[in-house]
């Protein structure tokens, strides 16, 4: 975790490395129990579903999103936070204590990502498969702990049919990252 003043003074200099946006992968997971692994692929070096043994709430969703690598996660979660929209970002999490950033400035680092797909067969799930695709927006959720940022997750996603976002958040405009904090969501040049 870091400390909120330290980390905002890194984005307002935007001096947020891919380094930094991994120590706050780590640091989130390992000290605040923050969620597994941030939607990252790892199958190369240990089984593709070791993320949905943690949480298994993931396993029974007929698509989920991952992160090619540690490094494209790193990447994405940089460039969500080192831009205007990272900054308010932070400057608004002393008094909202969540916020959300929905980054296409980050979708521009990282243009491929994971899918899971859940195979089913007359209602019952038979397999998974895993495939690629365009990565249209990455969403990063931070909250405050004592004093210190705490990533909660942060996944890629590709752009879903406009029938489907009621009942999820809306997309990014072209062009422009959204800030999510109190039930709205507010437009970033």
């Amino acid at each position: 975790m870091l400390a909120l003043r330290e980390l905002y003074a890194k984005i307002r200099r935007r001096q947020f490395e891919p380094a930094d946006a991994r120590e706050l992968i780590k640091t989130s997971y390992y000290f605040a129990g923050a969620h597994p692994d941030v939607h990252i692929d790892l199958s190369v070096s240990r089984p593709a579903d070791f993320h949905f043994q943690e949480v298994p709430k993931y396993e029974q969703r007929g698509m989920h999103s991952m992160f090619q690598s540690m490094d494209d996660a790193a990447m994405a979660i940089s460039a969500a936070l080192n831009c205007a929209t990272g900054e308010e970002a932070l400057r608004l999490l002393p008094h909202k204590k969540s916020v959300a950033i929905h980054s296409r400035t980050a979708a521009q680092h990282i243009p491929e990502m994971t899918v899971r797909s859940a195979i089913a067969s007359m209602g019952v799930r038979t397999g998974t498969m895993y495939g690629t695709a365009s990565t249209a927006f990455v969403v990063v959720v931070l909250n405050l702990c004592d004093g210190s940022v705490v990533l909660t997750t942060a996944y890629p996603t590709h752009m879903i049919q406009p029938k489907q976002w009621p009942a999820m958040q809306p997309p990014p405009p072209d062009g422009k990252d959204l800030l999510e904090y109190g039930g709205n969501f507010y437009p970033y040049p």
